[in-house]
């Protein structure tokens, strides 16, 4: 954990419980997502607890609310560890976006307008920006915006939530894949495109656009996979996938 992070928390102690456990399991959420833990990392309640300053039982509602998430696996007696990714919590995060995503996009180039144009356009310029200073975390923090646009445009905002809900193992494989400039380009490039789409109104072509975007976590997933066969499974259990 970085000093800044370490700061932060150690004031939670003046906190009611609900809201130090929410604020515990977005820190460890981050962590996760940004492989600072990764996967099969041990995830001990006291080691944790101590390092950030709180009581075991946050820790444990933090791990308990991560583990319903699919995001670590708690084993009686024997510990806690984050969870490996999964190939198939990632096609199924991918299909739920697909199934999301694709009416959204055909609503925004329906209901497009200058006003949330200009806001598209913005989050694409930030994304060169950070993709030729080679900045990946902020790149993806645009990235998610730029998706969450899309659904303001469509008039339906709040659905991002429910996408959001929904991504976390796909992030995983993003924040492994998303690690080069030509990388982020492309998927720049595949953003502008979406956009165009949406800004002449065709709303056909915006969404055969962005179901396509979203395949593309699937032309790298076996690259990274064997770059790194230890972060993933096959459908076990962290523990007996180890054995």
């Amino acid at each position: 954990m970085n000093l800044t992070g370490l700061r932060d928390m150690q004031g939670l102690h003046r906190q009611d419980r609900s809201s130090i456990a929410s604020q515990v399991h977005d820190h460890l959420l981050e962590r996760i997502m940004d492989m600072d833990l990764k996967p099969f990392d041990e995830m001990s309640e006291a080691r944790l607890a101590t390092e950030l300053g709180v009581s075991r039982t946050p820790v444990r509602e933090a791990l308990a609310r991560l583990a319903r998430r699919s995001l670590v696996d708690v084993y009686p007696q024997r510990g806690t560890l984050v969870s490996p990714i999964s190939i198939q919590r990632v096609a199924k995060a991918r299909f739920i976006r697909d199934a999301l995503e694709r009416p959204l996009a055909r609503l925004a180039a329906t209901n497009f307008t200058p006003e949330i144009g200009s806001q598209i356009e913005r989050e694409i310029a930030l994304q060169k920006t950070f993709a030729n200073l080679g900045d990946d975390r902020s790149f993806m923090q645009s990235d998610d915006q730029f998706h969450a646009l899309i659904a303001k445009a469509a008039g339906f905002e709040s659905i991002w939530e429910d996408v959001g809900e929904a991504k976390f193992h796909m992030d995983r494989v993003r924040r492994l894949s998303l690690l080069s400039k030509a990388r982020m380009l492309h998927i720049t490039e595949e953003h502008t495109d979406i956009y165009r789409s949406i800004r002449s109104r065709d709303s056909a072509r915006a969404e055969a656009s962005i179901a396509e975007h979203l395949k593309s976590v699937f032309v790298d997933i076996e690259a990274i996979r064997a770059e790194h066969p230890e972060y993933f499974n096959d459908g076990q259990s962290g523990l007996e996938s180890r054995s």
